[in-house]
């Protein structure tokens, strides 16, 4: 097989290299400074040999950037399956909360990724250009967002006027607000349980249709 590209089907991806990207995700998840990481910290965690790594890949960095497109992939991918089975928005939106509440390690991975998506190093520019491609694009959470809206809007769930994109958005930067109050909450004092009703609301107060935000 040749170099990996970090956008191969789960069915596709060498054991080794699975295991390279649950060492990532771990690390990642414990706090690691992905900047001073380094290949041999990757390998070790994993249970293979240095030398291993660079049959796959050519740097560290397309390691970790592989790592996280796959993981950005498999998450989204499992978390819209599950929304797409439940029967309305508001256990959609229910399911989701829930879903944040859990895993701390996951919740701050999330946060760590947003913020390397989020800045100008060439690590992130890197990260952005494999999930801009065709191939990430239909795992990612705005795909997915967009999917779950669509059918709630046909569902006559949803406001039918207004821009789909506002819409992902809106819901997203929603989401994201719980999920920081979350993971914050002992450093800024928030109370997570108290600010979960307000999130609701909000979300649908501005999506919902007038006689769906009385029902």
């Amino acid at each position: 097989m040749g170099k990996i590209t970090g956008l191969e089907e789960i069915r596709d991806v060498p054991p080794k290299v699975l295991g390279m990207y649950r060492a990532v995700v771990e690390l990642i998840e414990e706090g690691a400074d992905i900047a001073g990481l380094r290949v041999s910290t990757i390998t070790d965690r994993a249970g293979i040999g240095k030398g291993t790594a660079y049959e796959y890949f050519e740097t560290k960095e397309e390691i970790v950037a592989c790592a996280m497109v796959y993981y950005m992939q498999w998450l989204f991918d499992w978390l819209g399956k599950i929304l797409l089975e439940k029967e309305s928005f508001r256990e959609q939106l229910d399911y989701l909360l829930d879903e944040m509440e859990k895993e701390n390690g996951r919740k701050f991975c999330f946060l760590r990724f947003v913020h390397i998506l989020t800045d100008n190093s060439e690590f992130s520019q890197l990260i952005r250009q494999k999930l801009g491609t065709r191939e990430a694009e239909k795992c990612m959470p705005m795909a997915i967002f967009e999917k779950v809206l669509r059918r709630a809007v046909e569902r006559g769930e949803l406001r039918d006027d207004l821009p789909m994109d506002y819409m992902v958005y809106s819901v997203f930067a929603h989401l994201l607000t719980y999920m920081m109050a979350i993971t914050t909450e002992q450093s800024f004092h928030v109370d997570p349980a108290g600010m979960r009703p307000y999130v609701f609301r909000g979300i649908l107060g501005e999506l919902c249709r007038t006689e769906q935000k009385q029902g």
